[in-house]
């Protein structure tokens, strides 16, 4: 027969700590790419906003230039 799986009562206390721990690191580093990612779509929207409107098009050209490059 197998014998009993037997823990200490710090054993049982430290596993949920343990997984809350993790979960809380895994939270942190998810807000910080979040952030990273924020701050990187802000720089690109600064940028083009400072090289005005020459050179841009619209979501319909967009759109356009897209369905064209697929059929040709």
């Amino acid at each position: 027969m197998t014998e009993p799986v037997i823990e200490s009562v710090a054993g049982l206390r430290g596993h949920p700590a343990d997984v809350m721990d993790r979960a809380r690191r895994e939270s942190t580093l998810t807000s910080t790419a979040e952030t990273d990612e924020e701050a990187w779509l802000d720089r690109l929207a600064d940028e083009a906003e400072s090289e005005g409107p020459a050179g841009s098009v619209s979501l319909e050209e967009m759109s356009a230039l897209l369905q064209d490059g697929h059929q040709g």
